[in-house]
């Protein structure tokens, strides 16, 4: 029985790992942004090869909430 093998972007996409540039794109800011994330430790930063910063989907999305503004929350 035959295995195949894996490139490294099947592993990468098998574990939700995205770069910093999918990152910001997806939750609309900068990717300076997502690095302070990873250096205020509210995201997981992963380096490839020494360079190439990854990050979980699924934590980038999980610090975006959506938020609902009603009447009473401001000031009159």
């Amino acid at each position: 029985m035959a295995t195949k093998r894996q490139s490294a972007a099947d592993v990468r996409s098998e574990r939700g790992l995205i770069s910093l540039k999918k990152a910001a794109a997806l939750v609309d800011v900068d990717r300076k942004t997502i690095l302070h994330w990873i250096d205020a430790g509210l995201l997981q930063g992963y380096k490839l090869n020494g360079s190439m910063w990854r990050v979980n989907l699924h934590e980038v999305l999980a610090l975006v909430h959506p938020v609902t503004i009603s009447d009473t929350d401001g000031a009159a």
